[in-house]
């Protein structure tokens, strides 16, 4: 399965921003919450964002890969959600804002398509 490539990319890619949270946790000793430490909170939200939106992503990629789509466009699909979610995480810890947008497009352009391809397969 090619979505296992990606999800494994993926959760090293997950573990690197927990990483993030427990350096600057620990060099601000901060056990809970965010203090109101804006390289804390910056790091939180990179962690929380990238699991808000990347299991429901690869579910619908493998579903979509379960129900047939080839595997290039399952490539496309998995690249675009790994460059989503790097652009996102970058753009969250320097403030470029424009590398976030970025990242959030191409998050849910991949939600996007991986969806419309479930419930268009149905019908062809």
């Amino acid at each position: 399965m090619i979505i296992s490539f990606y999800a494994a990319v993926l959760a090293f890619m997950y573990i690197h921003l927990s990483m993030r949270v427990v350096k600057v946790r620990k060099a601000n000793q901060i056990s809970l919450g965010t203090n109101n430490n804006d390289a804390l909170i910056k790091a939180t939200r990179a962690h929380g964002n990238f699991i808000e939106y990347v299991p429901f992503a690869l579910i619908l990629i493998f579903l979509a890969e379960f129900q047939g789509l080839s595997s290039h466009y399952c490539h496309i699909l998995g690249v675009l959600l790994v460059f989503g979610r790097v652009c996102h995480s970058i753009a969250i810890t320097d403030g470029t804002f424009k590398l976030r947008v970025t990242g959030m497009i191409a998050t849910f352009l991949t939600l996007a398509l991986a969806g419309f391809f479930l419930i268009f397969s149905r019908f062809f």
